[in-house]
């Protein structure tokens, strides 16, 4: 957990961000937000949930979220094989949408709240 930390505040440097948690998302609706993720194909690589795709696919992006700020220069200026959204392609305010998306989704429960996973 202090390595994806780590990772993330180190992110939000790189791109021009704060610490995590100082900086705020400007309003956003998750009901749109869903929509654009899904329109600009972040699913295909992040998964329904920003969950990740795994090996070979985008990170997870999804709970905890990195900060705001962060999470827009990613999605302005991302690394490796992500395409580039510029604001003729997504503007800010579709990006903080989606930020509002990810942020009402439930985080995951964890492994011992599964009872499946308690009968092995």
């Amino acid at each position: 957990m202090r390595f994806a930390t780590a990772s993330i505040a180190l992110v939000a440097l790189v791109f021009g961000g704060t610490a995590l948690g100082a900086d705020t998302a400007p309003a956003g609706s998750a009901e749109r937000g869903k929509k654009h993720y899904v329109d600009n194909g972040c699913f295909a690589c992040h998964g329904t949930e920003g969950q990740g795709g795994g090996r070979g696919s985008g990170p997870k992006i999804g709970r905890p979220l990195m900060p705001w700020d962060a999470f827009l220069g990613l999605m302005r200026r991302p690394p490796r094989d992500m395409p580039a959204y510029t604001q003729k392609v997504v503007s800010d305010q579709e990006v903080a949408d989606m930020y509002a998306y990810l942020a009402s989704l439930k985080p995951s429960p964890a492994a011992k709240d599964i009872p499946l996973l308690n009968q092995m």
